[in-house]
């Protein structure tokens, strides 16, 4: 598939922050989103990353802000939510085989093969020091 400039695949830390204002990466959301809304982007997210989110969410903020966020992510013209068919849980598990690195999630090896699979070259996160060990091989550049 062709290179997509436009689209930003977005780990759940992103979100989870968005949402509830008392995450310690929430200051770091509202400085990126001043330059998200400036150059405007397709925001990518899996369905896996869904599950992460408003999991993480209702964990940490309660059910009903996971709810919300949830409703928000679906509604939103700017993301756009993909899911992890056969093809892409195969190829995930075939990068999950490949990893050694501990902290790399089969969530984590999912964002990889459906930027692969989607052309999308940029990711946000805030686990960059875990990501930069696959970025070595699957050529892809940090959202900043």
């Amino acid at each position: 598939m062709a290179e997509r400039n436009n689209q930003v695949f977005v780990d759940s830390n992103y979100f989870i922050a968005l949402f509830n204002k008392d995450d310690g990466l929430a200051e770091k959301v509202d400085s990126l989103n001043v330059r998200l809304d400036a150059s405007p982007h397709t925001l990518v997210i899996s369905n896996l990353v869904f599950l992460e989110i408003v999991t993480v969410t209702s964990m940490r903020a309660g059910r009903q802000i996971a709810r919300d966020s949830g409703t928000s992510l679906l509604a939103r013209p700017d993301v756009r939510l993909v899911h992890i068919d056969e093809s892409l849980h195969n190829e995930t598990w075939e990068i999950f085989q490949q990893t050694d690195q501990k902290n790399i999630s089969f969530v984590d090896c999912s964002i990889i093969a459906t930027m692969k699979a989607e052309g999308i070259s940029k990711l946000l996160t805030f686990d960059k020091k875990y990501f930069k060990y696959l970025q070595k091989s699957y050529r892809f550049s940090f959202y900043e």
